[in-house]
């Protein structure tokens, strides 16, 4: 693999390949990002001051005194990144992904090959403008195990993603899987799976591409419009007339939805759908560009949601679970797409596999009410929840749990049956004198989170039961798929502890949980 920007130095063990640095750049780059920061917090603490939020001001309302500190502390942090970035380096052993860094406290970060989760490459504002990237490595064993590569040419980062793919793609693990675990091996363009090559960008074909205009309407179509809109005039009121007293409360509101709308927006600009053979890949975003891949065999649950104000444009946002992967601070939820038409969220229902695709989940997402392949919630909801009871219930297809909801605003999940991790049975004292009963359905940790709400009690225990025994079977038969020898088995006394609270009565206490995992 060629350096294309990155320094080499020459590395003592034949074999190895030899240590690369980041990209000169890197700590004008890192001191941006910090002179951005410093200088958000100062702008805010002239912006408190002017409200009345902060009088404690540290720089006592001086612009000129702000902007010695702010230079001084860019020159600091730029040199200071220098001195980092000479002792950084990464590069791509035999079985592992090895970077270090650090100068007083030094550090040897290692990433298997087999444990790698993700590759995606981002390239923040400021380094779009130089044509850098970084890219960032994610393993199983959460957040906290992941590594990122910051600064690489761009060019450089996409054959590094290619080969880090590559490599975890042939892989050969020296352990069995562990009962439930999800095989890695398929994380990259074309769904290379063990001793395959992996396939170009080109195998993948655009399926949703969003356009500028359906973002800015959909994000005025918010709650946050709505707050702004009434906000900002008495805001401007307040001003106008003298009356500060309601600008320290006015104001810290505009400027919160203000900056979620910016969020927003910078988010889903230039949003686009792309599938290959086994993979999903999203890329989006304004001021940072993100490009993540989404191998479909990791996929453990889907979430299909309408917002009430879309619905007379049939627009529809997907959520995702996907194992391994996991949000660190900051990055918020991030849809497979925030905003897609009824034709462009069937494609990636289709494209995420067959049996996302089903006619039921169709009837999910489009029955004002009871359907033929759903089990309603009985008329004693209708006390509970007034307007959508007529929606909820739930359908089983051979591979799929659907849960579905709402009135103005629809959604409905599908989780699979081998990746259902645990059901709860949740019963409020209201719901207990209605006899009614919510089903939680525990899947990985993400955005989506299953639930089935006042159904009747004993129709809610029968599905705990039937589902444990259906998960158990999924699990059993994707194991001998696998050919791993062993039966994923749920804990044998868990059906039988929730099948003696059939008759109802026996859940006592307010807000009574059994939970069987």
């Amino acid at each position: 693999m060629t350096s294309s920007g990155a320094t080499q130095h020459a590395d003592p063990v034949d074999g190895l390949d030899p240590w690369r640095r980041f990209h000169p750049l890197t700590p004008l780059l890192r001191g941006g990002v910090v002179f951005v920061g410093v200088l958000g917090y100062l702008v805010s603490q002239q912006v408190n001051r002017i409200f009345g939020a902060d009088p404690e001001d540290p720089t006592r309302g001086h612009w000129g005194l702000a902007a010695g500190v702010l230079a001084l502390v860019l020159l600091l942090v730029i040199g200071g990144s220098a001195v980092a970035w000479r002792a950084s380096s990464f590069r791509l052993g035999r079985t592992t992904i090895e970077l270090r860094h650090g100068v007083i406290a030094k550090q040897h970060r290692q990433v298997r090959y087999d444990r790698i989760q993700a590759v995606d490459i981002r390239r923040p504002l400021l380094a779009r403008i130089f044509g850098l990237s970084s890219v960032r490595v994610e393993a199983a064993g959460g957040a906290g195990s992941n590594i990122e590569l910051a600064f690489l040419p761009a060019a450089r980062a996409e054959d590094l993603r290619a080969e880090l793919v590559h490599r975890a793609a042939g892989a050969v693990r020296s352990e069995p899987s562990a009962p439930g675990e999800v095989p890695t091996g398929d994380l990259g363009d074309g769904g290379a799976q063990p001793g395959h090559a992996v396939q170009g960008a080109g195998s993948l074909s655009l399926i949703a591409a969003i356009p500028a205009a359906r973002v800015w309407l959909a994000s005025a179509m918010s709650f946050n419009t709505a707050l702004l809109a009434v906000t900002v005039p008495l805001l401007l009121g307040a001003l106008l007339t003298g009356t500060f007293g309601a600008v320290p409360v006015l104001g810290p509101m505009v400027l919160g939805a203000l900056g979620q709308q910016f969020g927003r927006l910078s988010s889903w600009m230039n949003f686009r759908v792309e599938t290959g053979a086994g993979v999903i890949r999203v890329r989006h975003g304004l001021t940072e560009l993100r490009t993540s891949t989404i191998p479909l065999h990791r996929v453990q649950a889907v979430e299909v949601s309408q917002p009430a104000l879309w619905r007379g444009l049939q627009w529809w946002r997907i959520r995702v679970n996907v194992a391994g992967v996991h949000s660190e601070a900051g990055e918020g939820d991030q849809p497979l797409i925030p905003v897609g038409t009824r034709e462009e969220v069937l494609a990636i229902l289709a494209a995420l596999g067959p049996r996302w695709s089903l006619p039921e989940v169709i009837e999910g997402l489009e029955a004002p009410g009871p359907s033929p392949n759903f089990v309603s919630v009985p008329r004693a909801a209708r006390w509970l929840d007034p307007l959508s009871w007529q929606r909820g219930g739930y359908a089983v297809t051979p591979e799929l749990l659907i849960c579905r909801g709402g009135w103005l605003g629809r959604s409905v999940q599908l989780v699979p049956h081998a990746r259902v991790q645990s059901l709860t049975l949740e019963q409020g004292p209201l719901e207990r004198r209605l006899g009614l009963a919510n089903v939680l359905v525990h899947s990985s940790v993400g955005a989506v989170t299953p639930a089935i709400r006042h159904l009747d009690v004993h129709v809610a225990t029968a599905l705990i039961d039937q589902e444990a025994q259906r998960s158990r079977i999924a699990r059993a038969a994707e194991g001998d798929t696998h050919g791993t020898g062993s039966e994923p088995v749920l804990p044998e006394s868990a059906p039988d502890a929730i099948s003696s609270h059939a008759g109802g009565p026996a859940i006592e206490g307010p807000g009574s949980v059994i939970r069987m995992e």
